[in-house]
């Protein structure tokens, strides 16, 4: 028997046969115990590495529950972000919509403002415009004691202007005039319906230097004729049967008879101002004013 190694195993070799090995019992409870050994440090590997295993796994398992920790923390830590960003992004809009309606309302203060100074610009004219009403209010009185001189000296004035006027209608504006004095006498009618009549009057007066207009009426010799008016410019008239026609002469106060000339372009104007014919352009003898 010869050593293999520093350790306690050795090599056996057979013994002849039939020759008896006095030390083989003790050989063979020795290699049992070495192969106990042996499969003792092969169970002791296999279990270290059954725990390795085990205890690497256990790392991983803790590793990766770590891991879903860290995610779910994050994931937690992005919703909270999410959540603070929403509120930013409202808190956002509704600084911008307040801001919308501050610079609304300075714009609207601006204008108010602006109509306020101009309110009261308008508030201190009516002051002024009541300062005066009342000084005029003081007044009346003294204005109406010179109204009614001023109304009978219009109406004396507008009476003579008709008797030196062209003598159209003059009948119906005399009789206008009879009644502005009826009106001065009666004692129902105030002072401001007088005045309105007598400037009524006036008006009339004036209306009729702007118009055309024909009537029928009677001369001085109890002749029935037509006259027409062409405003104070030109007074003709002319006898039913067209055989005669005359225009009126303010410098003379007279009718002065006219041409058969115009005896066409008078029934003309009478048919022009009757509405007859629409108005057209006629040849007719006017006076020519007087520069004095």
């Amino acid at each position: 028997m010869q050593p293999l190694s520093g350790r306690d195993l050795y090599l056996v070799e057979p013994a002849a046969q039939g020759t008896a090995c006095p030390t083989g019992g003790a050989v063979e409870t020795q290699v049992g115990r070495n192969m106990d050994k042996a499969k003792v440090k092969r169970i002791a590997v296999s279990t270290a590495a059954a725990a390795s295993v085990l205890l690497g796994a256990s790392i991983a398992q803790a590793q990766d529950a770590r891991l879903d920790e860290v995610v779910k923390e994050v994931d937690r830590s992005n919703l909270i972000a999410q959540q603070s960003q929403q509120r930013i992004d409202g808190i956002a809009d509704a600084t911008s919509q307040l801001f919308g309606e501050y610079k609304a309302v300075l714009k609207t203060n601006a204008g108010l403002r602006a109509y306020n100074a101009q309110q009261r610009r308008v508030i201190a004219e009516q002051e002024n415009e009541i300062s005066k009403i009342e000084i005029s209010i003081g007044q009346i009185d003294e204005i109406k004691r010179q109204v009614t001189p001023l109304m009978l000296e219009m109406i004396e004035n507008l009476e003579e202007f008709v008797r030196a006027d062209v003598p159209f209608q003059l009948d119906e504006r005399l009789d206008r005039i009879a009644t502005l004095r009826d009106a001065m006498d009666d004692p129902n009618v105030n002072d401001p319906e007088r005045f309105r009549v007598v400037l009524e009057a006036y008006k009339a007066e004036v209306q009729y230097g702007r118009t055309v207009n024909a009537y029928e009426g009677v001369l001085d010799d109890g002749r029935s004729v037509n006259f027409v008016r062409l405003g104070r410019a030109g007074f003709y008239y002319q006898t039913k049967d067209g055989r005669e026609t005359a225009a009126w002469d303010g410098d003379t106060q007279s009718w002065q008879s006219l041409g058969s000339e115009y005896a066409t372009p008078v029934r003309q104007l009478l048919k022009m101002a009757r509405r007859q014919v629409p108005l057209d352009v006629v040849v007719l003898p006017v006076k020519a004013p007087q520069t004095k």
